[in-house]
């Protein structure tokens, strides 16, 4: 299993971009996929997601990481 240190972003409905950090088990594209269609689904305050960087991480610092940002 690969892990990663995922940054992405998105923009809110009056046009300011917020961005986020977070460590996941995802492949990136499959996890920015999900947040969209959640917050889709969910109060749909955000839209536009985009993967700003990722970093594969190993399977510790994910553990040490998780749930921190």
């Amino acid at each position: 299993m690969k892990y990663y240190f995922i940054t992405y972003q998105a923009k809110n409905r009056q046009g300011s971009i917020s961005i986020w950090n977070q460590v996941i088990k995802d492949s990136p594209m499959k996890f920015i996929k999900d947040v969209s269609d959640i917050e889709k689904r969910g109060s749909d305050t955000y839209r536009n997601f985009v993967v700003i960087n990722t970093c594969e991480i190993s399977e510790d610092e994910f553990n040490e990481y998780e749930d921190k940002f």
